[in-house]
């Protein structure tokens, strides 16, 4: 039990940063899925392809 006490002021100043990066890391996924389908598929149109 007292490791939990512990561990719960670490995991309270660990939430936000994780709100922060999670936007973040939503608007890269798609632009890095993007960037990799038109550089494997450079004769197609970027979005259609």
């Amino acid at each position: 039990m007292p490791v939990a006490y512990c561990l719960l002021p670490i995991a309270c100043c660990l939430l936000p940063v994780a709100y922060c990066l999670l936007p973040i890391a939503c608007c890269l996924l798609p632009l890095a899925f993007l960037g990799k389908s038109c550089v494997y598929n450079p004769d197609t149109n970027g979005l259609l392809g």
